[in-house]
């Protein structure tokens, strides 16, 4: 493991959380529904604020033909596109996006309807090989209680599904929120997330 900021640490950035070792174990619950202008996981101090005509965000679906895009932000919303419209981190046709990627959508209303002037693709996490901790690993320093499992996804996320007995802190909170659950600076943490896209 790489020594960072005084902590041992280990980041693991795979998709484990839904893997089949965790999946009878996992928690959840359901997030109520209603009208929200941004994603409940962005809306903890600290990540994202709430701005005028401006959505995040899960990725729904693409109608290439239709123009139309729709966004999960706790409820789904449709929002059209055109040429004019404006796509930020990506490089292909938007149908081409994953179902469940973040995104951040700038829109004008005009005729009773949302129209996007920005379609903004949260870009992929990258972590250096020799940070991260194969799944087997975790698995067995989950069992032994060994090291410190950290969820760094919003808690909207957490809420959905965990891995038992980890601690929940979001990415923009951990420089604060580290020292006071791991004083101890030898101790070892695996943080992780929902892996990459």
């Amino acid at each position: 493991m790489k020594k960072s900021k005084g902590f041992k640490v280990g980041l693991l950035l795979t998709g484990f959380l839904v893997g089949a070792t965790f999946t009878s174990t996992l928690f959840s619950s359901s997030s109520p529904q209603g009208s929200k202008t941004i994603h409940p996981s962005c809306a903890t101090p600290g990540c994202h604020k709430e701005a005028p005509n401006e959505f995040r965000g899960s990725l729904v679906s693409v109608s290439m033909k239709a123009g139309l895009i729709q966004i999960d932000t706790g409820q789904t919303l449709d929002v059209f596109f055109d040429d004019n419209t404006k796509v930020v981190n990506w490089n292909q046709p938007l149908n081409k996006l994953s179902k469940g990627t973040p995104i951040k959508i700038v829109y004008v209303d005009r005729d009773g309807k949302r129209y996007a002037t920005l379609i903004s693709v949260k870009p992929p996490v990258s972590v250096p090989e020799n940070q991260r901790v194969k799944l087997e690993e975790v698995k067995k320093l989950w069992e032994t209680k060994s090291a410190l499992i950290i969820d760094v996804r919003p808690p909207a996320k957490h809420d959905e599904g965990h891995i038992p007995y980890t601690i929940n802190i979001p990415l923009a909170k951990l420089d604060v929120e580290l020292p006071k659950v791991a004083p101890d600076k030898n101790q070892l943490i695996v943080f992780y997330c929902e892996g990459v896209r």
